[in-house]
C-alpha cells in the first residue's frame, strides 16, 4: 500500500513542506509540497530523509566505549538509555563540582545545520 503524507521537513530550520511517500509502513521518498509556503523546493538534506531513517548503521541505542580513546579501535558497547543519561547526569556534576556551573557550555553552530532547531532557545 502506498500513500502520500503531507508534513514537513524537520531535519533544520525551514520547516520546508513535504509530501511524503509511504510504502508498507517505509519512508521511501521525500518531494517538496507546492502548496505549503515553504514547499516549492527541498534540499538534499530533505531528500535524504529515506535513507538516514532506514539505513542499517543508524544507531538506535547509546553506546560506550570500551577500549581508550588512544586505541585504534575504539569497540562499543550498546547501553541502555538509563545507562546514558546517568552517566552524562554524573559527567556533568563532576564538571561543575570541580569548575563551577560556568564550566558547562552547550552550543549550536546554525539554525540549518540540526534537527536540534526547536531546542536552540533553550540551548542558547
Amino acid at each position: 500500500m502506498i500513500e502520500e503524507k503531507v508534513g514537513f521537513c524537520t531535519l533544520c530550520k525551514s520547516r520546508c513542506g513535504t509530501i511524503n511517500v509511504v510504502e508498507n509502513g517505509w519512508l521511501k521518498k521525500v518531494v517538496p509540497n507546492p502548496d505549503h509556503p515553504t514547499g516549492k523546493a527541498i534540499c538534499l538534506k530533505g531528500r535524504s530523509a529515506p535513507e538516514v531513517v532506514h539505513n542499517s548503521r543508524r544507531l538506535t541505542a547509546p553506546l560506550r566505549r570500551t577500549t581508550p580513546k588512544s586505541d585504534p579501535d575504539p569497540r562499543w558497547m550498546e547501553i541502555s538509555w538509563d545507562e546514558a543519561l546517568d552517566e552524562i547526569g554524573d559527567r556533568l556534576k563532576d564538571h561543575v563540582a570541580r569548575g563551577g556551573p560556568e564550566s558547562i557550555a552547550f552550543a549550536v553552530t546554525s539554525g540549518s545545520s540540526s534537527p536540534l532547531s526547536d531546542s536552540t532557545y533553550w540551548i542558547l
